[in-house]
């Protein structure tokens, strides 16, 4: 199972080796087409930067989220994982908005703790 559409540019799959292991994935070549927003903020882009995006919507918008999901960013690319796929739609649906519209996705980086960003 592979939604590239729901939550675009996010992708959401359930993993193929484990099965009840659901993943949101979100690449850099996709990325790129917000780095001004991340720019402006004075933070950079990628996975980390994602990752405090992500951490900002759980925190400030959806708080019933946390500790539903994990994270496991890398340069190039933002993921968030775990078993409950209905947390992971919920921050894809989050995600998704906000890379959409871009004062939202400011909103998120401007509200983020700043060691999230490293």
């Amino acid at each position: 199972m592979t939604d590239r559409e729901t939550y675009a540019p996010l992708v959401f799959f359930e993993y193929d080796h484990r099965p009840g292991s659901y993943c949101l994935m979100l690449t850099d070549d996709r990325m790129v087409e917000v780095d001004e927003v991340f720019e402006a903020a004075g933070q950079p882009n990628g996975g980390y930067g994602w990752e405090a995006v992500a951490r900002s919507a759980v925190h400030n918008r959806a708080p019933h989220l946390e500790g539903r999901l994990r994270y496991d960013p890398e340069a190039g690319m933002f993921v968030a994982y775990g078993d409950d796929p209905a947390a992971l739609r919920e921050l894809g649906a989050l995600l998704s908005g906000a890379f959409a519209d871009r004062p939202a996705l400011r909103e998120l980086i401007d509200a983020a703790d700043p060691d999230w960003f490293d």
